[in-house]
Order: C-alpha cells, then sequence, then structure tokens
C-alpha cells in the first residue's frame, strides 16, 4: 500500500499468499442480486470487478460463483440474525473455504432509538457471538461489522475483539454516516480506531453512503465503500447525478451515457409502477458508483486527489465541515500518515478549504521550527509571490535579483516573499515542496484568513532576527501593505517601503528598491563573510536551509563544514553535491520534489546530530533487496512521515547502512507486523 494525501492510500491488502488472493484499495463493493445478474449489462459492466457483496445463499452453490466470476473477491453477509449468519456459515464452509469469500459478520437490529445502555448491551452481546465465530473458524477471513448507534466512545468495545483475532481482515463500520450531522463524533471514532488496530486491515464503510461523499471518506483512510445504498434509492425512484439526487420523473435531460441510460430508462422514466424501470435505475445508479471511485482511483495516481476532494465536498455542508475539521483538529495526527510531498502534481488552491491542507501546514510548522537566520544577516527584503515557480524563474523576481546583485554584500542579504495561502518563503527555500508546485487565483484581494496565516507567519519568523536589522518592503500596496504594519506595530526592526510606481517592477520601482538598499545595506553591522566563503554561491545558501528544512536545525552548516563542488546533471534535473576534499557525493539534490537525497557517505558525516531523527534501526549488520519490510524494523524515530527520508541504522545503532525514502509514517510501523515500510535508494556494500 501506498500513502497519498490524508489518510488515503492505494494498493493492495494480501488475504491469503498462498492463494494469492488480495483486495485493492480503494474500490467499492458491487452487491450482487438475482435481478441483476439475470441482466446482461450487468454482467458486461460488472464482470471484471474486484469485489462483489452477495447475501443470497443461492450464491453460495458449489461454482456458481466462479462459474461466471473466476478473479473476482466476495463477501458474504446475511441480513437477518447473526444466528442464522452462524447456520449458513456451517452449512456452506467448505465454499467459503474454496472460494475465498470473506464472512462479513452481520449487525442487524431493527431498533434504531436506543439509550446508550441498551446501545451497550447489545454491541457486547455482538462482540460475544462475533468473538465465538472467528475463534470457531481460524482458517476463514472476516469483516466485522461495527455499529455505535450514535454513541462514539462505544468503538472501543470492539478493540480486544478485532486485536486478538488475526482472521479478522475487514472493518465495516455500518452505521457510522448516518450521524454524519455530528461529524466530530464520526472522526473521533475513525481517528481512535486508526491508533487501536493493525493497519494492515481494511477499512469499510456501509450503509447510507452516497458517491459524492465517495472522496472524502477515502481521504478519511476507508479503503472499501458498499455501494448496496444505491439499490433502496433505486427502489424509491431516485436518480443518481454524482452531484444530486433527482426523482426519476422529474429527468428531462439524461447526463449519463451508461447503458441503462442510452437504453431503456427514458422511456421507462415515467412509469410509475415498473420492475424493468427499476432495475434500470439500479443499474445506471451502480455504474454511477463506480464511475465516480475511478475518478478517484485517477486522481489518487497522477492528480492532487486533496483539490479533489474539496472540489467535491463543495455542494455538502457536512462534508466541508468534516473536512474543515481533520485539517484543524487532527493536523498533528494525520502529518505522519501524509506524505510530505507529491511529484509532479501542481496543487490549485481553490480557496478558504485549501489553506489548512495537510501539506500546507506541514511546511508553516516545519519553517518556524527549523529555519534560522543565517549569522551575516545585515539586511531583510520583502518581496511579492509570482505565478511562475520558482520565483526566481519569473520575469518580476529576475529584475529584482537583478537590481540586489549589483550590490557585492548580496549574500548578507536575506530576501522573504510574502504569498497566499502558504504564508512566507525564504528565498533560499523556493525550490521545495509545495513551494515549487502552488497555484492560486490572483485579484489583488487577501481574505481576513490570508492575512491572518502570512501575518503570523511573517512575525514569527521576523521575531527570531535581530530586532536592529532593517527591513526593506517592496510590495505592492493592496493587502501586503497590512500583512506587514499590522506585523512591525508589534516589533521593534525599522521598516522601509519602497515607492511603487504603477507595479513593483516598473523601472522608478525598481530605482526606489535599489536607492533603498543603498541607504540600509550598512545601518546593522555584523560578522561578514569570508570572502572566499562557500556561502556567497546561491545553491550552497539553499542545500543549507533544505537540509535544515528536512532534518533539523544545524544540519546544513555541519554537513557542509568542507568546501563542496555541485555538478548539475545533463538534463539538469539533478545537481550532484561532491565533497573536494574526499571527491565523495555528499547528496544530490532532486529538483521535481525539491528535495535533497542525502548518500550514505554524507549521513555518516552528521551521524552525531541526527542519531535521535528519522532513524530505523534494521534488525542485522547489512540489508538486501531494495524494499525494506516492517519484520526488519527493531526500532524507530516517532518522526517518520511517508516520502520523507529515513536513515537506516545496524542493529547496535552504530552505523548508518541504508537511506530510504520512507512509504509509510511511524503510525503505520507502530500499529502493523506486516508490510513494506520503504523504499531503499542506497545502502552499505558488503
Amino acid at each position: 500500500m501506498k500513502k497519498r494525501i490524508g489518510l488515503s492510500r492505494i494498493g493492495r491488502i494480501i488475504l491469503s499468499k498462498e492463494e494469492k488472493r488480495y483486495v485493492s484499495s480503494p474500490n467499492i463493493i458491487i452487491p450482487i442480486k438475482r435481478s441483476l445478474i439475470n441482466m446482461l449489462d450487468f454482467l458486461e459492466e460488472f464482470e471484471e470487478h474486484p469485489i462483489f457483496l452477495i447475501s443470497n445463499e443461492i450464491f453460495l452453490k458449489k461454482s456458481f460463483l466462479r462459474a461466471k466470476f473466476k478473479q473476482n473477491e466476495f463477501l458474504y453477509t446475511h441480513y437477518g440474525t447473526l444466528e442464522k449468519f452462524h447456520d449458513i456459515l456451517g452449512e456452506y464452509k467448505d465454499v467459503f473455504l474454496e472460494d475465498n469469500i470473506i464472512g462479513l459478520i452481520p449487525f442487524n437490529n431493527p431498533t434504531t432509538v436506543m439509550n446508550k445502555e441498551f446501545a451497550k448491551r447489545e454491541v457486547e452481546y455482538h462482540i460475544k457471538i462475533s468473538q465465538e465465530l472467528l475463534i470457531k473458524n481460524p482458517k476463514l477471513n472476516f469483516g466485522i461489522t461495527i455499529k455505535l448507534f450514535g454513541y462514539a466512545e462505544l468503538v472501543n468495545l470492539y478493540f480486544p475483539l478485532i486485536q486478538n483475532n488475526p482472521n479478522v481482515k475487514i472493518l465495516n463500520f455500518g452505521d457510522l454516516f448516518e450521524y454524519k450531522r455530528n461529524f466530530r463524533k464520526v472522526l473521533q471514532v475513525i481517528f481512535e480506531t486508526r491508533k487501536e488496530v493493525d493497519q494492515n486491515l481494511l477499512f469499510m464503510v456501509s450503509g447510507k453512503v452516497l458517491p459524492k461523499s465517495y472522496p472524502v471518506l477515502i481521504y478519511l483512510g476507508f479503503d472499501l465503500i458498499d455501494s448496496s445504498y444505491m439499490l433502496y434509492l433505486s427502489s424509491e425512484n431516485f436518480y443518481d447525478t454524482i452531484e444530486n439526487l433527482s426523482p426519476i420523473h422529474k429527468m428531462q435531460y439524461f447526463p449519463c451515457s451508461c447503458c441503462a441510460c442510452k437504453g431503456k430508462l427514458k422511456k421507462l422514466a415515467s412509469d410509475k409502477f415498473s420492475k424493468e424501470k427499476v432495475e434500470q435505475l439500479a443499474l445506471h445508479n451502480l455504474i454511477t458508483a463506480k464511475n465516480q471511485m475511478n475518478k478517484i482511483k485517477q486522481f489518487i495516481k497522477t492528480e492532487d486527489y486533496r483539490n479533489f476532494v474539496e472540489k467535491s465536498s463543495m455542494n455538502d455542508t457536512n462534508l466541508m465541515s468534516m473536512l474543515k475539521c481533520v485539517d484543524h483538529q487532527y493536523f498533528e495526527e494525520i502529518r505522519y500518515e501524509t506524505p510530505i510531498m507529491q511529484e509532479i502534481k501542481p496543487i490549485v488552491s481553490i480557496g478558504p478549504s485549501s489553506y489548512y491542507r495537510p501539506d500546507f501546514q506541514e511546511y508553516r510548522e516545519e519553517i518556524i521550527k527549523n529555519f534560522e537566520p543565517e549569522p551575516w544577516t545585515k539586511l531583510i527584503i520583502l518581496f511579492p509571490c509570482s505565478a511562475k515557480k520558482p520565483y526566481s524563474e519569473s520575469k518580476s523576481h529576475k529584475k529584482f535579483l537583478d537590481v540586489l546583485h549589483k550590490f557585492k554584500e548580496f549574500p548578507d542579504f536575506q530576501e522573504f516573499i510574502i504569498t497566499s495561502p502558504l504564508g512566507v518563503i525564504p528565498r533560499q527555500l523556493e525550490n521545495i515542496y509545495p513551494v515549487n508546485s502552488y497555484d492560486i487565483s490572483v485579484t489583488g484581494e487577501w481574505d481576513a484568513e490570508e492575512i491572518l496565516i502570512a501575518q503570523e507567519m511573517l512575525a514569527k519568523i521576523i521575531m527570531v532576527y535581530n530586532s536592529e536589522i532593517p527591513i526593506i518592503c517592496h510590495l505592492p500596496k493592496e493587502a501586503y501593505h497590512e500583512i506587514v504594519n499590522n506585523v512591525m506595530s508589534t516589533l521593534p526592526n525599522k521598516v522601509y517601503f519602497s515607492e511603487v510606481d504603477n507595479s513593483v517592477t516598473s523601472y522608478n520601482s525598481l530605482k526606489s528598491l535599489e536607492n533603498l538598499l543603498i541607504k540600509c545595506k550598512d545601518k546593522f553591522n555584523t560578522s561578514d563573510l569570508p570572502k572566499k566563503s562557500q556561502y556567497h554561491k546561491s545553491w550552497i545558501r539553499k542545500f543549507v536551509k533544505i537540509l535544515d528544512y528536512q532534518f533539523g536545525k544545524g544540519i546544513g552548516i555541519a554537513l557542509f563544514s568542507n568546501e563542496v563542488k555541485v555538478y548539475p546533471n545533463k538534463d539538469k534535473t539533478h545537481i550532484n553535491i561532491r565533497d573536494v576534499d574526499s571527491k565523495k557525493i555528499v547528496g544530490v539534490f532532486i529538483k521535481k520534489s525539491g528535495q535533497l537525497e542525502l548518500s550514505i557517505y554524507g549521513s555518516n558525516k552528521i551521524k552525531d546530530l541526527i542519531k535521535s531523527t528519522h532513524f530505523i534501526v534494521f534488525d542485522g549488520e547489512n540489508i538486501s533487496g531494495n524494499t525494506l519490510f516492517r519484520p526488519g524494523v527493531i526500532n524507530f524515530s516517532d518522526d517518520l512521515k511517508p516520502n520523507n527520508f529515513a536513515f537506516i541504522w545496524n542493529q547496535n545503532k552504530e552505523e548508518i547502512i541504508g537511506i530510504a525514502r520512507m512509504l509509510v509514517g511511524s503510525p503505520y510501523i507502530k500499529n502493523s507486523s506486516t508490510g513494506r515500510i520503504a523504499k531503499i535508494y542506497e545502502k552499505k556494500k558488503k
């Protein structure tokens, strides 16, 4: 499984190594009914679908399923009593074993309203019977249906059952989203469960779930979504367009071109009592659900999935509220589950729902924690952002830099770019993710939240500099001046605004900037850089701060204590960093990701500084293969994140024997005993 933004993931969970059976995630589960299986269009549309749900005993007849569906996975449940499910399981046990059918233990209670004490007794009874089933059938795989009746705290009762039975493979939340108006309790259940159970379990949701909510559900970590609710909606004559549910008789223009809509459905739409209409409507609604899931998988693989989630939630206030709540209240949990960067995926910020997405918050947190002033800084300069990334390649910033490069003191100048929604960007970090990837609609008008984000971040950054360092602002008036004035009203630094004539790139504006530089460059005296210092070089300055950003304060200066040379490759996609004395590669900067990959040689130079961070202790002295699996890990730090780097130490933690890019974060390693942990890009030679 590969982690994606939020709690989403893509890949497959192995159910049986011997039988080579697995379930791919994310996916929808298609219900099989007699009426559907007799439809040729249904068979053609879903014959190769990965996973189905059956609830009729007739489909358990020997070889019936495999005659029609040879490579598919099946869940079986029963919509009656748990005792009847137990009897059916006993009668068809051989079929369950031979066809690898997963028994989804049902929790069917006709009472929907009950007090907490009664609900607790129902849950405890369900757990007791489920425990007996699991112990009696150790060779069968099962799914557990979790019902809470609106009481989020009851989820804790299920954890011992899940933790003590290795044949539990699926957790099916049966009624969780019937209470989605109380979205805080829904999120409480999801995050508490994730802390307590094996990360290799499949999270499934069933009940009243519409396709428009699928993107948010996958973002929240659900692997499987039961689409059976679409059959109920069809029986009630509802036509799903994803954006909306409409009574079929009101549909004049059919936006779908599925086989049902191109076939008889339009003609049957006005029939009041038509079995065929319901069947065709069910086919359309299931195809709609399947197409929505295909969109999700496509976005997860090739696009910015968070952007898709935001857009999909915009016409449902409950989904919007849930997303906001995750961003604000569960960031500390989600930051170790979501990749710190996504390659070749531009980020489009569509408004307030984007401001606190986890990768944006991660950037702000790491800057505040790890960025520290260069000791030779004599002047701070504030610039506006640009549409082109990195900023220094834009027309406007090239003009700014032309002015700055006129001064031999240029390395003593600290540039910051003010932008929304990220906040503040040091020039040295303009090449990292998400700074190198984001885009936002620009009108010149900032809302109050955008101003607050930039304002708070600028204040925290300026605060760590000497209060006597002057600040030059070369900014358009608009919101930029409001941000600076609000910040500087609380800080003692002197601020100088350039005179912007028409635009910040006009001749007069740039001349004003140059005059301010002449006026202010000698106002603050500090230790000068040695004339031959390698820190005069822009890329070295960048690499120092990128390393600090990735691994912590002081790492960059420590690594470059010896002189280094940089060598771009032929395609200029990588920059190799070589130690001048030893001639060995210290690391490689990857331009598309904005990350600096350290070599084992480079890592061992700073091993005393990184011993307590970003580490994995390997159960051995030498690593075989290019993938690190969970059984090979005997210890790890709690700050590991997907797509970030990890230093792999030998079992005595005396030497770094490998460098890896994480596939998962620390929470996964903590709550799992199997699975892939990291891809190793360099290892110690035997």
